[in-house]
């Protein structure tokens, strides 16, 4: 069998977030962690992981109208475009406003090369379902993807909605070669909440997964929109 290589791009200008981030990724799954600087926020030629050689570290200087952090995941996809086309790549999106979720690394060992995924979201009080690929029905950070599928698409960069654009128009490419996994694989904004908060509702997904799955006296309702 072909082996995967999965390799996660995350646009950056709050680089303290990133060390929280890297706690998060296990390189015995991961293949790449590529980091886009804003390069409008970040000093030339920062880098602050030189020394791993799983962390390529990029600068990009955004231009006038560009949406943040669309023109630096096209500098990523563009990045292994020129640096990886010939192996079997699968991409992830994170945000620096986020972490991978542990139960991410489970899907890694079931997915299948020629395939778009999409999965569920632990959002605060509710999980969003990763059922429909479409714009406003999806995030970016629930879609994983192989690359050779959708080489050619690149994000919008007049577009606030420009990743759901981007999941639609991937899986859109082949829709037969979509797959639904109804488990929660990715979280929401999660360094975004302070940490008293990120601690309250991880014991409250704690508890409700325990009375869902053990007492069955409470199910897990998702939402298709946020």
């Amino acid at each position: 069998m072909d082996k995967k290589k999965i390799i996660i791009i995350t646009p950056s200008y709050r680089i303290k977030n990133l060390n929280k981030i890297l706690q998060s990724i296990s390189f015995d799954y991961i293949y790449k962690w590529i980091i886009i600087y804003d390069g409008s926020k970040i000093p030339e030629n920062f880098e602050q992981f030189e020394k791993n050689q799983h962390i390529v570290e990029i600068i990009h200087i955004s231009q006038k109208n560009e949406i943040q952090g669309n023109a630096q995941r096209n500098k990523g996809l563009d990045y292994v475009s020129k640096n990886f086309s010939d192996e079997n790549i699968f991409i992830y999106f994170l945000d620096d406003d986020n972490i991978v979720n542990p139960n991410f690394y489970k899907l890694l060992k079931d997915i299948k090369i020629n395939y778009f995924y999409t999965f569920d979201q632990q959002r605060n009080r509710y999980v969003f379902s990763g059922q429909s690929p479409k714009v406003y029905n999806i995030d970016l950070g629930m879609f994983l993807f192989d690359f050779k599928l959708a080489s050619d698409i690149r994000f919008r960069l007049d577009k606030y909605e420009a990743d759901g654009i981007y999941v639609e128009e991937c899986c859109n490419k082949n829709i037969k070669k979509h797959i639904y996994i109804p488990n929660i694989y990715a979280y929401y904004n999660y360094l975004g909440r302070n940490l008293l908060r990120r601690s309250y509702y991880r014991f409250y997904w704690f508890l409700r997964h325990f009375l869902s799955n053990n007492l069955k006296i409470f199910k897990i309702v998702k939402q298709k929109k946020p």
